[in-house]
């Protein structure tokens, strides 16, 4: 079984946290980009790739109202993501604390499976409104197709199972310590 020491747990923590505060920053910044952007009259959209976010391609939004659609599901997806990554941290600082399964876990875990499935689908959403713009020049390289059930949503549904399965064995734990 894999372990951490309590300083390998604090030093992850603190990743998490730096994480965090980082990740907050940057989805500020880029909300700042995004109103100065609109405020000069440049409608450009930011692409969110596997790589990701690339803002030197220029894709020009078609209208001021699906660059404003674009922007707030691009800020939203950001802090969707930022919430799984704090949710872990969560996790991590209960198995610190507790130096065992926390009670919390399977809700925790749970939590990040919906905020996870709702993020693949906020993101295939994200893709759709992006490949509806004028790619000018790049227009013929790029496509898109929407997936009913996209790889993060099975990862998803993975972590909804395994909450099950830490709430079957937190029971079991619990009905054990009952009976001795």
């Amino acid at each position: 079984m894999l372990q951490l020491s309590g300083k390998g747990l604090r030093l992850l923590i603190f990743v998490f946290s730096l994480s965090i505060i980082l990740g907050g920053l940057a989805i500020l910044g880029l909300g700042i980009h995004l109103v100065l952007n609109a405020v000069q009259g440049e409608y450009t959209l930011p692409l969110v790739f596997s790589e990701g976010l690339q803002l030197a391609v220029a894709v020009k939004a078609s209208s001021v109202g699906s660059y404003v659609m674009y922007s707030l599901l691009l800020e939203v997806c950001l802090i969707i993501g930022l919430l799984a990554l704090a949710l872990l941290r969560t996790m991590l600082v209960g198995l610190h604390k507790e130096k065992a399964l926390p009670k919390n876990l399977p809700a925790s875990v749970r939590r990040m499976g919906m905020l996870l499935l709702v993020l693949a689908y906020a993101r295939q959403l994200l893709f759709l409104l992006a490949f509806g713009q004028d790619w000018g020049a790049l227009s013929g390289l790029v496509s898109y197709q929407f997936q009913l059930l996209p790889s993060q949503a099975l990862y998803a549904l993975l972590l909804l199972v395994l909450s099950e399965v830490f709430a079957y064995g937190l029971g079991l734990q619990h009905e054990y310590e009952q009976t001795v």
